[in-house]
């Protein structure tokens, strides 16, 4: 009979045996099907991995490299300080990138900013993270990421913005955007001189609406400094406002 004991019985071994076959044809998926590195393409199998293979994410290396011992730039052994820093010091008191931008970080941050491949924000925060702790140790006020150009955004997803935001959390500072804004549209800065970057980005930045930047410790963070035209200018107007401003980038190319 249908509210029998017996058929009671019967519908929970059905609903059991039907939940195990959905969990064994879930497990051969997941056999067959691996999720794969976005850089290699091997198959993400070990615990913990995202989006990038253990081997890739071990190529992932700070570089322990002699640099300018403030605006961060390769230079030989010889070297303290680069002649730029010397004649004309930075309006930043320090900046620091992860490595060179090259090979896998390379490769990494390309995929993160042009493909939105968002869970790759972690892996990121996570190289700015050692880069503050390594170099850049100190107490800040707020993370401020540079400003992006809404003009040229194809959708709503800001990659700086969110990885920034995922950085401010890990430190416990605030993480506070809206003290810089950019206020002119201005075309790619790849491919330009340096005269023509620092001339594409003459007032290109503001302080936000009723920010006030007076007296507060900044950590700025870009995510790829080529001549430090960008990071120069956001910190001008932030140590115009009367803060101090460090600088922070994932990848620096040589030059």
């Amino acid at each position: 009979m249908k509210g029998s004991p017996a058929a009671k019985t019967f519908l929970s071994l059905a609903k059991a045996v039907k939940r195990a076959r959905g969990l064994l044809l879930q497990a051969a998926r997941s056999a067959l099907f691996h999720s794969r590195c976005r850089v290699c393409g091997a198959d993400l199998v070990a615990p913990g991995e995202t989006v990038l293979c253990g081997n890739c994410r071990a190529k992932i290396i700070f570089a322990v490299e002699n640099r300018c011992r403030i605006c961060g730039k390769f230079l030989p052994r010889e070297m303290a300080t680069c002649g730029s820093c010397r004649l004309k010091p930075p309006p930043f008191a320090r900046h620091r990138s992860f490595a060179a931008y090259e090979g896998t970080l390379r490769q990494a941050i390309i995929l993160y900013k042009f493909a939105a491949v968002e869970p790759l924000k972690h892996i990121l925060a996570s190289l700015y993270l050692e880069t503050v702790r390594r170099e850049l140790s100190g107490a800040y006020d707020a993370v401020v990421p540079v400003p992006a150009d809404r003009r040229r955004s194809r959708n709503d997803f800001q990659p700086l913005q969110a990885v920034a935001r995922v950085l401010a959390r890990r430190l416990g500072v605030p993480f506070r955007p809206g003290l810089l804004r950019k206020i002119k549209s201005t075309p790619p800065q790849v491919g330009l001189t340096q005269a023509q970057r620092l001339a594409n980005l003459d007032g290109a930045f503001a302080l936000g609406a009723r920010a006030r930047a007076a007296g507060l410790r900044i950590l700025l963070v870009d995510d790829v400094t080529t001549t430090g035209t960008t990071v120069r200018k956001c910190a001008a107007v932030l140590k115009r406002g009367g803060a101090r401003v460090t600088a922070l980038t994932l990848g620096q190319t040589r030059l």
